[in-house]
């Protein structure tokens, strides 16, 4: 839920579709991340595209500008993951202790 342009900071889980041709603005996961699931068509950003059973993760500060050229439907989540996790999921050296 974008409440500025590019920045979100809302805890919530919904199903979102994709018209054909569909583009979301770049934006920056804020506190909490995002975490996908494409449930059918392929959804689409600047790393690539991913059918249907695709999982994604956007970690806290990670940005990216989605769309959907053929049409698809997520299951995304926001707002929930750690600060503590760096990109690739491991936890930092701050969370080891």
């Amino acid at each position: 839920m974008p409440t500025s342009p590019g920045r979100e900071v809302a805890r919530a889980t919904s199903i979102v579709r994709y018209a054909p041709g569909s583009r979301f603005e770049r934006h920056v996961h804020g506190g909490g991340g995002e975490e996908i699931l494409v449930l059918e068509g392929v959804f689409q950003d600047e790393r690539g595209s991913y059918p249907a059973g695709s999982w994604l993760r956007h970690p806290p500060g990670s940005m990216h500008r989605p769309w959907s050229e053929a049409g698809c439907t997520i299951w995304v989540k926001t707002g929930h993951l750690p600060a503590t996790l760096s990109p690739d999921g491991s936890e930092t050296a701050s969370a080891l202790g």
